[in-house]
């Protein structure tokens, strides 16, 4: 089975035209402090350019749930991505779908899924000390080869065209979440888009 794409870490309209030629179905924006960050205020504007079908997910890492939830009335988002130490009590206060990002270390890492309450996705990403995300590396992807026939599994971390396969037959999830691997200099790159969706065709 195919997974679907998520487009993270989107800035302008010219890497929104771009996605939009793509069957791409979630895109995007870190307003968390990030080589990507945007402002809500750039979203908004954005916001009226991208596809219909596409789902908009906003990243944010330890931010007030008032603001969170702010951003998200304003920018219609439709999924709220955490990449912090948010715990079950912020989670409630958050008025939207929740993808909760874990830093994959060991067999431990996975098992802390557990103690999450009313989380719609997990997000996979590569541990890096200091970082939450964003490190461009893939992590031991056999450490949650059976996690998606339990949880809504996003698998990010170091995804690109010569990795991807091999990612989504490990881990199986239901999205894939990929940003570095489809750049050239921070600029989301159109022809590494297109071989990324040319290699998906392969899969069976």
């Amino acid at each position: 089975m195919i997974p679907k794409i998520k487009i993270c870490g989107i800035k302008n309209i010219q890497e929104i035209n771009i996605i939009n030629k793509y069957p791409v179905s979630y895109i995007g924006f870190i307003f968390a402090e990030s080589k990507r960050q945007i402002t809500e205020e750039k979203v908004v504007k954005l916001r009226k350019y991208i596809r219909e079908d596409i789902k908009v997910v906003g990243v944010f890492v330890n931010a007030d749930s008032k603001y969170v939830n702010r951003v998200a009335d304003s920018c219609k988002l439709d999924i709220i991505q955490l990449h912090g130490n948010e715990d079950n009590d912020y989670i409630k206060e958050v008025n939207y779908n929740i993808w909760k990002s874990l830093s994959v270390i060991n067999e431990d890492s996975i098992e802390n899924i557990k103690s999450y309450k009313g989380v719609d996705g997990f997000l996979l990403d590569t541990y890096s000390k200091g970082k939450n995300g964003g490190t461009g590396k893939i992590f031991n992807w056999n450490l949650a080869k059976n996690l998606s026939m339990s949880n809504f599994t996003i698998l990010a971390g170091g995804l690109n065209k010569e990795n991807i396969i091999e990612g989504i037959n490990t881990v199986k999830p239901q999205v894939i979440d990929i940003n570095s691997g489809v750049e050239t200099n921070l600029i989301k790159d159109e022809n590494k888009i297109k071989e990324l969706f040319n290699v998906l065709e392969h899969i069976k």
